[in-house]
């Protein structure tokens, strides 16, 4: 009964305060909701851990997630109307942000291991790539359909 409670506070909580300037991509919400629910359960958090956990889930994720944007604008700027120094410049940027999530992940490790126990840290690396890969794959099976 606890774990239920506390899923439902968390994800009025994300809902109340989780809000991004400028809005999210359609079904952010949605999808933002299902990603808190699979963490909360694969890492079966206590009350008193989720509270101090999605805080810095949430300060984690938005760092990373700035970066990732960064990456992605600049992977659609590598064109063909480059020349091969641009390209080279620009691959260098997209490098310079992939070892900054590193560095990113690296940082917040220490804060999540004042919450959770290192298995529960595998954990929530894991299900991180788990739940990527279960949108990608439903992207997917999307863009079959159309």
């Amino acid at each position: 009964m606890k774990n239920i409670l506390t899923f439902i506070f968390l994800i009025i909580s994300t809902f109340a305060f989780g809000q991004r300037p400028g809005g999210q991509a359609p079904g952010g919400e949605k999808i933002k909701a299902m990603k808190i629910g699979m963490i909360t359960n694969e890492l079966k958090l206590t009350e008193s851990q989720a509270e101090k956990f999605w805080p810095i889930y949430n300060a984690y994720s938005d760092e990373k997630n700035d970066v990732h944007q960064q990456i992605r604008r600049l992977s659609r700027n590598n064109g063909e109307n480059q020349s091969n120094a641009e390209a080279l410049k620009n691959q260098d940027k997209i490098l310079d942000l992939q070892q900054s999530e590193l560095d990113i992940t690296k940082k917040y490790r220490d804060s999540f291991m004042k919450v959770i126990s290192p298995q529960q840290y595998s954990s929530l690396l894991a299900t991180e790539r788990k739940f990527n890969q279960m949108l990608l794959d439903k992207l997917k099976e999307r863009q079959g359909r159309n």
